[in-house]
């Protein structure tokens, strides 16, 4: 069993399949969010639960394919999609392989490669999905710039391995700014997901940032002139 629990939505429209799917993965220890027939509720089900992968047949019923969403999820939603098939010829799998997909698994399905085939993907999407993980040493702290560093886990910013104290909003600003290392933010992006609201004026943006480099000083965020912040690793 696994020492955390892994969320999956499973999107499958044969029901005697995906109920034994599901009993597979409970009997590894996986959370299963929801089964899904079709790729538009498995959509809404995927930005309900946000699982940490999604096993997706590749043929659904009245000719859907699977195949259609999955760079949407993986790219835009940042989770890792296994595909379940029970076509192995040559034309439906190079079609699969554009998508780039963490693993196949075919039908009838063997329970150890269904929970081999996930644990590789969980732990090869962390390191490809999220620069975070890619960039952080084995105490998962990620080196900033002017001897700081932050804590992945704890969503902590430490100084010299002291906590420096933050706002609970300073952290949060911190934290999406780590989440998205070395990529510059908008203005507009920020206030959406640290505010929850892209009409707060950027004026309290602007304050918040400067009330955290009284704190840590001016090398640790960037402003990127009319455009937005940035955190960057240590180069």
């Amino acid at each position: 069993m696994n020492s955390k629990t892994n969320h999956i939505v499973v999107v499958e429209d044969e029901v005697i399949i995906a109920l034994d799917i599901k009993q597979c993965l409970e009997s590894f220890g996986y959370e299963v969010d929801e089964i899904c027939d079709n790729t538009k509720d498995a959509l809404k089900a995927i930005k309900k639960h946000k699982p940490d992968l999604v096993l997706m047949d590749i043929v659904l019923k009245k000719d859907e394919e699977g195949t259609e969403v999955v760079e949407y999820i993986q790219e835009s939603l940042k989770i890792p999609v296994v595909y379940v098939t029970a076509h192995s010829d040559e034309a439906t799998l190079k079609k699969a392989q554009i998508t780039k997909p963490y693993g196949y698994i075919v039908k009838p399905i063997d329970e150890n490669q269904l929970n081999s085939t996930i644990q590789i993907a969980l732990f090869k999407s962390k390191h490809d999905l999220y620069p975070e993980h890619r960039l952080m040493d084995s105490n998962d702290l990620v080196k900033l710039n002017s001897g700081f560093t932050y804590n992945v886990v704890d969503k902590q910013l430490l100084k010299d391995t002291k906590p420096v104290v933050l706002t609970r909003k300073e952290k949060k600003l911190v934290a999406f700014l780590v989440e998205n290392i070395n990529s510059t933010k908008t203005y507009e992006s920020i206030l959406e997901n640290v505010w929850y609201d892209k009409y707060t004026n950027t004026a309290t943006l602007r304050s918040l940032v400067r009330r955290i480099r009284e704190k840590i000083g001016d090398e640790v965020i960037e402003n990127i002139t009319s455009v937005g912040y940035r955190i960057s690793t240590r180069e």
